[in-house]
């Protein structure tokens, strides 16, 4: 009977950290939204900081063409998630996606970050946009108000 016990708590341990890396690798559709901005009318421009579980964050870049009007092809470009630190601000997660324009909408989002036991972050998110029309393409940065994460 030890045995048994010891091989199942043995098993709980690992698909508990295999249930956690998944957790950690990929942000659900539920994600909550702590800050967030998006700009723009013929193509639209948003930067995230999500958190798809609780002490657990990501930056989410999205663009979009709207409907009417000019044709855009869209791509997120780049996406950070950056925290402030003596002064500046700091890659704490970085994603750049195979540079491909997307008709309609594209999005990228970073590896999460989880906060254990780290001390209180202001984080905010940072993504590059770019939409491009009969050759002419137009970069363009967006930026997530800051926000603490990660109260010890």
């Amino acid at each position: 009977m030890r045995n048994h016990g010891k091989f199942m708590s043995g098993l709980t341990a690992v698909v508990g950290t295999a249930l956690g890396m998944t957790m950690l690798t990929a942000a659900p559709a539920s994600a909550a939204q702590i800050a967030n901005k998006c700009e723009g009318e013929a193509v639209v421009r948003c930067a995230n900081v999500e958190m798809p579980s609780t002490g657990v964050f990501n930056a989410h870049g999205r663009v979009t063409d709207t409907t009417g009007g000019t044709v855009y092809k869209v791509m997120v470009a780049g996406v950070r998630l950056e925290y402030y630190a003596n002064g500046a601000w700091h890659i704490l997660r970085q994603e750049a996606p195979y540079p491909v324009y997307d008709y309609g909408q594209d999005v990228a989002r970073t590896d999460t970050y989880s906060c254990g036991s780290s001390a209180r972050k202001i984080v905010r998110a940072r993504v590059l946009v770019s939409w491009e029309s009969g050759g002419n393409s137009t970069d363009d940065w967006v930026t997530s108000p800051s926000t603490y994460i990660c109260p010890r």
